[in-house]
């Protein structure tokens, strides 16, 4: 995905009060959570922190690519 793409993105979901951040989950893992306005939902996939920083980033370029789209498709 390109940087402009993620940033724009990323200003949509900021707008409508969306953010997407990784967790600690436990030692040496990670989740991701997704606030929508102050209510939270915690992934189910966990990460490894020391292994899989790179899948981490992506899934959640992703998850703000696909939360951006919906938001843009109710015509917000």
């Amino acid at each position: 995905m390109e940087e402009q793409n993620i940033n724009h993105y990323m200003s949509i979901c900021f707008k409508n009060n969306v953010k997407i951040y990784p967790i600690i989950f436990m030692p040496g893992y990670m989740k991701i959570e997704v606030d929508y306005a102050g209510r939270i939902k915690t992934g189910t996939e966990k990460y490894n922190s020391r292994t899989e920083q790179k899948q981490l980033q992506e899934k959640i370029q992703e998850l703000y690519e696909t939360i951006a789209k919906r938001i843009q498709s109710r015509g917000d």
